[in-house]
């Protein structure tokens, strides 16, 4: 578990829901004014972006899709599914993943959240043209409008429970159970389907 920092009154996060935990922090990059935009906020734990840095790598395989190499500074470290995260979708709609910037130098600089992208660029970039880039940081209706009722329901977190009891199966003996004759609705039982 873990509680945002900036959430009054605290909201806890569940660790095992990476997506959960994505969703939250945009949701507060996006829309909170306490969020100074201008840091590049880490998209886990909010902190700065010199605090907090993750480095991406291609993954093996066919696909070599990108994944997150490693955080630096982070308090929040979740594995998470960077194709599945980078996608808006009904059930996930934030597509908060950090991203190279392509203007950046050095293969060793540290990926830049999307929703931060266009802060960076101006920041970092100050003489690059912003349309050039805007696919990068560009967010469908769809996803924008979701991520404001994220951002209005973030007080009513959701804990996942575990489905299966660790206790173990009660097992009643032949002795120690009852056997009630079924006389209603005119049911006559047989002697023999009493016990």
């Amino acid at each position: 578990m873990y509680e945002c920092t900036l959430c009054t009154p605290t909201v806890t996060l569940d660790l095992s829901q990476n997506q959960r935990i994505l969703e939250h922090a945009a949701a507060h990059i996006l829309h909170d004014p306490k969020v100074e935009k201008s840091t590049e906020p880490c998209g886990l734990c909010l902190r700065p972006s010199p605090l907090c840095c993750l480095f991406l790598k291609k993954g093996k395989g066919a696909s070599r899709t990108l994944k997150v190499d490693k955080y630096t500074g982070c308090l929040i470290k979740p594995s998470f599914s960077y194709g599945v995260a980078s996608e808006s979708s009904r059930s996930s709609p934030c597509s908060n993943v950090p991203i190279a910037c392509p203007l950046c130098p050095a293969k060793d600089t540290p990926a830049v959240w999307k929703y931060n992208m266009k802060y960076h660029m101006q920041k970092m970039h100050s003489t690059a043209t912003l349309s050039t880039h805007e696919h990068l940081w560009k967010l469908s209706n769809f996803e924008i409008v979701e991520m404001k009722a994220i951002w209005a329901k973030r007080h009513n977190v959701v804990i996942k429970r575990s489905k299966k009891s660790k206790a173990p199966e009660l097992i009643v003996s032949d002795t120690h159970r009852s056997c009630i004759p079924s006389l209603r609705y005119g049911f006559q039982p047989r002697y023999s389907d009493l016990c």
